[in-house]
């Protein structure tokens, strides 16, 4: 039986024992204890198909070893072990090309996992290029002919008649192809999110940087050849950005926008036409239901009762503040020996906001108004 043959990289002999120990019964397991000797292996041993590398080692650091190992095998996905998950580690490792990440202390369960999901993943990958090798060389010439602009204004033009989350995200794609760019995408859907790539899959790595991009507060972030853009409903990242060309570069993003932004307002109405069935149903709902109506008219009472109640309680808390602030002050000048002056200059500064607080306090008034006032139409009108 073939076992899968995994390159543990640690020059730590508790954190090797517990890897091995839990891996050693269903793959078959090779060691390196530091990233010299690991890039080593890799160049004599070519049936190794996934590395487990340590991140802080003594001689070269992982990600560093990274860049090395995916230089002599650009297709062996690594996971880089670290005791540290914060985003900033995560897009170093991503930048590099790791394919995930564990943290320590290492939880043997979900090493067994993302293990096992990787490489499945990887044997996925091998006989989807297999199988698709004739049908990405016919792509590729038709892609070097294609006009760039002429790409986008189609894709423009196309979403007029998509009609499903599905429908989108394959056109987001084929305008990609054409414009050969290596991307993955999350749509965020009215359940849950579409995620996919170029080559058919995310690495675990790639999802948690779409998931996290929602938190984004720009709209896009670059870091060398990735620039992740994220819009309300979808987000991307772009893995093969043209740095070396300034020109190309900035037309590549000028075209992303535009693709992104319609993209985005398309995935926004498919979300809106959801609901849209239901809308007559609940408007007869509305009419025929005398009960409803009632309930409307209960549900505002109570709210107008809550909300004079924290009405009157900021009022409160304002005279409050506005007496103890007086006090405060009055105490102050005995304990500091202010000059005249300076108590003046207190003074008027204590006036000033007791100036602004009542002000506060008179909105509040009126506030308070016209809350007695829809409550008593709404009393009026209940029967």
């Amino acid at each position: 039986m073939h076992k899968h043959r995994i390159l543990i990289v640690d020059d730590s002999p508790s954190e090797l024992r517990i890897l091995m120990e839990t891996l050693k019964h269903k793959y078959a397991i090779v060691v390196a204890t530091s990233g010299t000797q690991a890039i080593q292996m890799i160049k004599e041993d070519s049936a190794i198909e996934l590395v487990l590398l340590d991140v802080m080692m003594p001689d070269v650091n992982g990600y560093d070893v990274c860049k090395e190992v995916l230089k002599i095998s650009p297709q062996l996905p690594i996971v880089f072990v670290s005791s540290n998950d914060s985003t900033e580690e995560i897009l170093t490792g991503f930048d590099v090309g790791g394919s995930d990440y564990l943290t320590k202390p290492i939880d043997t369960n979900v090493v067994s996992r993302k293990v096992e999901v990787i490489l499945q993943e990887r044997a996925k990958l091998v006989e989807l290029q297999c199988q698709n090798q004739d049908t990405s060389d016919m792509v590729m010439s038709v892609i070097a002919s294609a006009g760039h602009l002429g790409t986008v204004l189609g894709f423009l033009r196309a979403g007029l008649k998509i009609k499903s989350h599905e429908g989108l995200i394959s056109a987001l794609f084929d305008v990609f192809d054409s414009l050969n760019i290596d991307a993955c995408v999350q749509l965020r859907t009215h359940a849950e999110p579409i995620n996919q790539a170029t080559n058919g899959t995310l690495t675990p790595l790639e999802l948690d940087l779409l998931t996290r991009s929602v938190d984004m507060k720009s709209r896009f972030l670059e870091r060398g050849t990735r620039y992740i853009v994220k819009f309300d409903s979808v987000s991307v990242i772009i893995k093969n950005m043209p740095v070396n060309d300034d020109m190309a570069l900035g037309e590549l993003r000028d075209n992303l926008m535009m693709i992104l932004e319609d993209t985005n307002a398309l995935n926004q109405k498919l979300i809106e036409s959801q609901f849209s069935h239901v809308q007559p149903e609940r408007a007869n709902d509305a009419k025929n239901g005398k009960q409803a109506a009632v309930d409307l008219f209960n549900d505002m009472l109570a709210s107008l009762h809550v909300a004079s109640e924290i009405n009157e309680k900021f009022e409160e808390q304002i005279l409050n503040f506005i007496e103890d602030m007086a006090i405060e002050f009055e105490q102050c000048f005995f304990k500091l020996e202010l000059l005249d002056d300076q108590e003046q200059a207190l003074m008027s500064l204590l006036e000033k906001q007791a100036k602004a607080l009542t002000n506060n306090l008179d909105k509040s008034a009126e506030l308070r108004s016209i809350l007695k006032s829809l409550h008593k139409l709404i009393d009026n009108h209940k029967d």
